[in-house]
Formats: structure tokens, C-alpha cells, sequence
């Protein structure tokens, strides 16, 4: 209920946030009318909500349009607004179109009984024209794009409506008093008059600049001006947190559900399992957390497994090409997994056990008890002295082959696409979209702080390079420098650290790395532990780009 009535709360702000301020004379001006039309605001703040909801959810939970271009919705958007500009500009012209459309009997039929007449076309193109560049400012919205919607559809989707509902009551309550403000001072008594050619040539302008991606420029210009009114948001934002037994209050473990596909096995199920001591463990593979686990999963399996102990990775997707079982099954085989892996690509059983990590661990006993859990890395002795106690196991412990990570000092995992970007550093709002960036320079680049040089295409969890020799300098801490990477057809990304080539990683060979399937591609191993090193990557034109981890 707290974020719901958040998410309500964002949406009335980001009415004021720099985002959205561009849209306000179009939103303000479509409401107004000669014919002094109850429905235009409502029926504009309808098309709105609509179409947020629908662009939002479409986008984020199918992989339909995956392979379009985010800039073809802001061009889209950008010709409505200024076909509808060229309607109130040149009303005869809109009179034959809808004539030739049926519009306006359409329309006539929706509203005979209430007695207006006007059509309702108009309107509701206003406010769905502007649904897919209306939305990306707010931290609750990202937050709800990013962490809740792949885990929890439903919550999120009550979330995205209160927050769309939020913007729409806001937007109305301007609306209303923007056309009683008008009316008063008699400018849209005449339909063909100043004022209406006025707004009519302010939504050409607003089409073209959203169709151009000036607009992405003009709010930049104004949140550098203008101090954000994003802060109460982030501040209130609360993290997410499991809800699952703590160590001495078993629960019993839900149902492994919703598996699109299994490797290694055939299905199984909890059930099947009972009388065996189980390890539930959420991973993914391109995590480095969950990839560092690995080992000692691994050795777990082989000195336990005939004990009466079995494992079951739960592969729920971070990225969209984490989704594909050929990605999953290679990086199985690459890291010499032997026990069941299932498929949770609707997080389903993710959502069972409100989970919120990569990665995380759920002991279960022999009566399907969950008995102990751990979220992210070590707690590995812990773990193993559990397994221990439950099977029985006498002897020998495992030969884990990884070291204890400990709380060893090293950069954070740093996400490139603007969904959950941090740490960037260069001018202008860091947002979706193509630009050109100018790469900072590497004495105003602090210790886990990037920059981009070249142009780059921004999507909610990617970067792409769109010009040969585009290039991503990140000042580092740590033993080993890992990098998501994709490249169709194979690409060769050059490898620079303090300008010189690295010393070392397993996937780069005389400073160059060869980038194919997606996947973690290490980049970077020293001896020991360095501190704030420049590392300076060029990409050819082609190249995607996810997240940096670290060893």
C-alpha cells in the first residue's frame, strides 16, 4: 500500500520534473476548445493513461518489439503531435480526413446521449501520442520498471496505474484550470482565431523537437538548472526485502512452479524430492556474484550428492537474453554444472519464495522445511556445516576451489543502461535514446565512475555503439574487470589500462577481446588488488554492452 500510494505521489510530481514541464502547453492547450467541450481534458488524461500503461507494459514484459529501435516510438510519437498540430492549424483539412476516416460519426455516436458532439479522436490521439515519451523521470517509475515488473507483474501493474493515475489527476487539475484561466480572458472564443493557431503551431514545435530528440536536449539543459524535484522520491523509495523465514523458523518451502524448461533433468519437483536435504539456488549467469558461488555450489554437488543432497538452480533472467534456453544451456556447460537447472522466465517460483537476490540460497530439510537461507556471496563454511548436519555426512569436507571472497574492497556491479545506471559522468541527463558523448576527462574520473566517448545508443539495460571507435573508460578497483557484452556476427573490442594493454583476462588475447554470444566476458586480472586504474575500452560499431562486475 506504502508504494501504491508512492507511485500516486510520483506521478503528480513528475508533472513538474523536467521530463514532462515540455509537454504542459500542449497538455494545457489540447484541453482547450471553442465549442467549450467538457470531455477534452478527460478524454485527453484517459488517452494518456492508456497509453503509458499499454506502451509500459507491452515493452517490459513481452520481447515482441525487443529489436526496435527506442527512438522509433520517440519519431512516432513526433508525427502525431504534429499531424494534430496541422489539424488545428488547418481545420478544413481535419474535417476531410475525419470525414473520409468516419471520424466524427464515430464519435458522434460515443456522445449523443450527453449531447456534445465534438469528436473524440482529437483528444484521445493528444494524450496517446505522448504516452511513450511522457514517463521516464521518476525514480519510482524506474524502480518499478526495473526491479518489481519481471518479478511481480501484478504488483507492478497496480504500481504503473497509480502512478499513471497520479500524473493524470495532476495534469487534469492543470488542464481545467489552464481553460478556465483562457475562457476568462476570451482568447478561444473564436475556433479560427490567434490563440488556437498559437497552440496549433506549439505542438508542431513540441512534434518536431520530440521527433528530432531536441526535447531530450532541452530537459537536460533544464535539470542542470532547475534543482530536481526527485529527491523526496529516492528518499522515500524503500529497498526491497525477502520476507522469508529467519535461521530457527522453518517454514515449509513452496513448490518449484511456472519452469519453462529444465536442463540437466527432467522435471522435478520438491515433492519428488522429499527425504533428500534440497539447495534452492537463484542464479543467473551473467552475474558475477552468482558465477563467484559457483565453485563452491559445484563441489557441494559432487562431495554430497550421494549423501541424499541435491541442488536445484533456479535460472530467473536478469537481461533479455538470459531468457534464451541455448544462453542458459551453454553457460551450464561452461561452468560444468551436473545438477538440475530450471528455466523461471516468469520468475514464478522467484515470486514463491519473495525472492529479491542474486544470488540466493534456500536450504531445504528432509520434510521440505526451509532451514537456513543466505542472499548474495560467502557464508559458504555456514552453508556447508548445515548440509553437513542434515545428511549426515561423516569424513572429509568439500574441496571448494574458490577462495573466500570476504568483504575484500572493489568497485560495485554498475549497470549501463539507464534503467540503473550509476557512477556516470559527462554532461547532460544520462537517458534513453542515440547521442553523441564527449568522454570526460580521465583526471575528472573518480574511482567507480565511467564515461562514454562517440556515439551511443541508451536503452533501459543496454548501451550500443553506433560509430566505430565509441569508447567506455571506467576507473576501477579490484583484481578483475568483467563486462557484459554482445556482438551479432562476432566484434573485437580493444583493451586499454592507463593507455597501456592489461595485464591479463581470460577473454582477451594482446589487448583485444573477441565479443560474440552474450554472455560475461572477463577483461582485466592482476596479481593482487589495484586501486582506481583507467581502463579505456574502443568498440566497433555494433557492440552491446550491459554491466560491469567485478573481482
Amino acid at each position: 500500500m506504502f508504494i501504491a500510494v508512492l507511485s500516486l505521489l510520483a506521478g503528480a510530481l513528475s508533472v513538474l520534473a523536467p521530463c514532462v514541464l515540455p509537454f504542459l502547453p500542449v497538455i494545457v492547450g489540447g484541453s482547450v476548445s471553442a465549442t467549450e467541450s467538457k470531455r477534452r481534458p478527460y478524454l485527453i488524461a484517459a488517452g494518456l493513461v492508456v497509453s503509458l500503461l499499454l506502451f509500459t507494459l507491452l515493452l517490459k514484459t513481452t520481447t515482441a518489439f525487443i529489436g526496435i529501435d527506442p527512438r522509433v516510438w520517440s519519431i512516432a510519437s513526433g508525427v502525431l503531435v504534429i499531424a494534430l498540430g496541422c489539424s488545428m492549424l488547418f481545420p478544413g483539412a481535419w474535417s476531410w480526413i475525419e470525414s473520409r476516416l468516419r471520424l466524427g460519426e464515430r464519435s458522434n455516436k460515443l456522445l449523443d446521449k450527453a449531447g456534445d458532439h465534438e469528436g473524440v479522436a482529437g483528444p484521445l490521439l493528444i494524450g496517446a501520442a505522448l504516452g511513450p515519451v511522457f514517463s521516464s523521470c521518476s525514480p519510482t517509475y524506474a524502480w518499478v520498471i526495473a526491479t518489481v515488473l519481471p518479478a511481480q507483474p501484478l504488483a507492478a501493474s497496480v504500481y504503473l496505474a497509480a502512478y499513471c493515475i497520479g500524473m493524470a489527476a495532476m495534469l487534469l487539475a492543470i488542464s481545467l484550470l489552464g481553460r478556465e484561466l483562457v475562457k476568462k480572458l476570451g482568447w478561444a472564443a473564436n475556433p479560427r482565431g490567434w490563440f488556437q493557431r498559437v497552440v496549433a503551431v506549439m505542438f508542431i514545435i513540441v512534434g518536431l523537437a520530440v521527433s528530432t530528440g531536441v526535447d531530450r536536449q532541452a530537459q537536460a539543459w533544464i535539470a542542470e538548472r532547475v534543482p530536481g524535484l526527485t529527491a523526496v522520491e529516492e528518499a522515500l523509495l524503500p529497498e526491497a526485502e525477502s520476507r522469508q523465514a529467519t535461521d530457527g523458523q522453518p517454514v515449509a518451502a513452496p513448490e518449484l512452479t511456472g519452469i519453462s524448461e529444465w536442463i540437466n533433468s527432467d522435471p522435478v519437483t520438491l515433492k519428488q524430492l522429499r527425504g533428500q536435504v534440497v539447495l534452492v539456488d537463484f542464479w543467473t549467469y551473467s552475474c558475477i556474484n552468482c558465477i563467484r558461488t559457483q565453485p563452491y555450489l559445484n563441489s557441494w554437488y559432487d562431495r554430497y550428492h550421494d549423501d541424499g543432497f541435491e541442488i536445484i538452480g533456479v535460472h530467473a533472467p536478469e537481461f533479455a537474453f538470459e531468457r534464451v534456453p541455448e544462453n542458459v544451456e551453454k553457460a551450464v556447460r561452461d561452468a560444468d554444472i551436473k545438477y538440475p537447472v530450471a528455466l523461471d522466465n516468469d520468475f514464478a517460483t522467484w515470486n514463491a519464495y519473495q525472492n529479491r537476490y542474486w544470488p540466493a540460497k534456500y536450504l531445504i530439510d528432509q520434510d521440505g522445511n526451509i532451514v537456513w537461507s543466505h542472499f548474495g556471496e560467502g557464508g559458504y563454511d555456514e552453508a556447508e556445516q548445515r548440509i553437513r548436519e542434515l545428511v549426515g555426512a561423516q569424513g572429509d569436507r568439500a574441496d571448494a576451489v574458490a577462495g573466500e571472497q570476504g568483504a575484500r574492497q572493489r568497485s560495485p556491479e554498475t549497470y549501463l543502461g539507464a534503467s540503473r545506471a550509476s557512477g556516470f559522468i559527462g554532461s547532460g541527463r544520462y537517458e534513453t535514446g542515440e547521442r553523441e558523448f564527449t568522454a570526460a576527462a580521465p583526471e575528472n574520473i573518480g574511482v567507480s565512475q565511467w564515461t562514454l566517448g562517440g556515439k551511443w545508443r541508451v536503452e533501459g539495460e543496454s548501451i550500443t555503439a553506433l560509430s566505430d571507435g565509441a569508447t567506455l573508460s571506467y576507473r576501477f578497483t579490484g583484481q578483475q574487470m568483467f563486462l557484459v557484452m554482445q556482438a551479432d556476427g562476432g566484434a573485437e573490442v580493444r583493451v586499454e589500462v592507463e593507455g597501456r594493454r592489461p595485464p591479463g583476462g581470460a577473454d582477451v588475447m594482446d589487448g583485444v577481446a573477441k565479443v560474440s554470444d552474450a554472455r560475461l566476458y572477463r577483461l582485466v586480472k592482476f596479481e593482487q588488488s589495484e586501486q582506481g586504474l583507467l581502463v579505456t575500452l574502443t568498440f566497433p560499431k555494433g557492440v552491446t554492452a550491459n554491466a560491469f562486475t567485478f573481482g
